[in-house]
């Protein structure tokens, strides 16, 4: 039994209830829903096959796509926009990346896992000109302020009759057509602050660590500490940053470790660096795309970014409607109970 001929049998069905013959249309009905039952679980088969078999040989042929389903139907990597960065080479996105860890000797030991979700996304300029703009606007002070025609000294008393003078007629000269007046309609101290949602500030996070990561600007260490036994100059943390910027273009940067209060940089830190003009020193927490894009280059240690992926990849915790929040888990969690029942009904 087809498709069409299901739409007809409803059809029928619906002209026999509206005709009021109640009975014929529940002997339609009946005879008609065993060949209606045969054909939805037939087709739910048909549709499972046909998915298993497309998926089968999509993995068998990757370099081929399928005749029947073009595989770009199945791609999770995004297309870049025309506001997306456009780089010299390819870019594959979402997939996975490697970067070596460095000592502050640049000696490598080791390699870091950086996740694609995180470090290889496409780069929107619009997305970062936004979490820039929302940044800013947030840390604008906004005491701007000027005196209104009340808050001006003086002007409490009529300057000149009303009339009989052949002049125009003035109440006060604080009055904003005079000089010295008050201002109309002038700035007030004010939040310039605006809403931007979570899940863009995230992404600007991850646009701004991708575009480091296809620059070549991030550089990746076990500690920003100096070694022990190091005097604790300037100097000595000038000579670590050189040999550390060696082969990164530009020449800024911008250090971050898990805190003021680390291991991995710390006090001592903050003190040899403070004296560097070309250096930010700030923890991971504290760290934003204004802060990432001010400098050329991002030289983090490795527990900061096991800190800062963390932070990008968790799920989002509601912050208000927490009903609304609880029943959207429960809907998750049936469909993911549904779609492992299926799964477990192919095999």
């Amino acid at each position: 039994m087809s498709l069409a001929l299901c739409l007809q049998a409803a059809s029928r069905a619906t002209q026999l209830l509206s005709s009021g013959s109640t009975l014929n249309c529940g002997r339609f009905i009946a005879s008609q829903g065993r060949s209606l039952a045969a054909w939805m679980q037939a087709s739910t088969s048909d549709a499972l096959e046909g998915l298993q078999s497309r998926a089968a040989s999509s993995l068998a042929t990757t370099s081929q796509p399928s005749t029947s389903f073009s595989q770009s139907h199945f791609a999770l990597a995004p297309r870049p926009g025309p506001l997306t960065v456009a780089y010299p080479f390819p870019l594959q996105y979402l997939k996975d990346r490697e970067g070596v860890v460095y000592d502050l000797q640049k000696r490598p030991r080791g390699v870091e896992k950086l996740e694609g979700a995180v470090f290889n996304v496409p780069v929107r300029v619009d997305i970062l000109h936004r979490v820039v703009r929302y940044l800013r606007a947030k840390w604008q002070q906004g005491t701007h302020k000027t005196k209104r025609k009340s808050e001006v000294s003086g002007g409490g008393k009529k300057p000149r009759p009303q009339k009989k003078t052949g002049r125009s007629r003035q109440g006060s000269i604080r009055s904003p057509l005079w000089k010295g007046g008050g201002t109309t309609f002038g700035p007030v101290p004010r939040s310039h602050a605006h809403k931007l949602p979570i899940n863009v500030q995230r992404l600007g996070m991850k646009c701004a660590l991708s575009a480091k990561c296809n620059e070549g600007r991030l550089v990746i260490v076990d500690s920003l500490a100096l070694e022990p036994g190091t005097p604790l100059k300037t100097k000595e943390m000038v000579q670590r940053l050189d040999s550390l910027m060696a082969g990164v273009p530009g020449s800024t940067a911008l250090l971050v470790d898990s805190g003021p209060r680390s291991v991995d940089g710390g006090p001592v830190l903050r003190r040899v660096a403070r004296n560097i003009d070309s250096v930010d020193v700030m923890a991971v927490e504290d760290m934003t795309v204004y802060h990432m894009l001010k400098r050329h280059a991002l030289i983090i240690t490795k527990p900061a970014l096991d800190q800062l992926v963390s932070s990008l990849t968790e799920p989002q915790t509601p912050r208000k409607k927490p009903l609304r929040a609880a029943w959207w888990q429960r809907q998750q969690a049936a469909f993911d109970q549904a779609t492992a029942d299926l799964l477990a009904a192919e095999t």
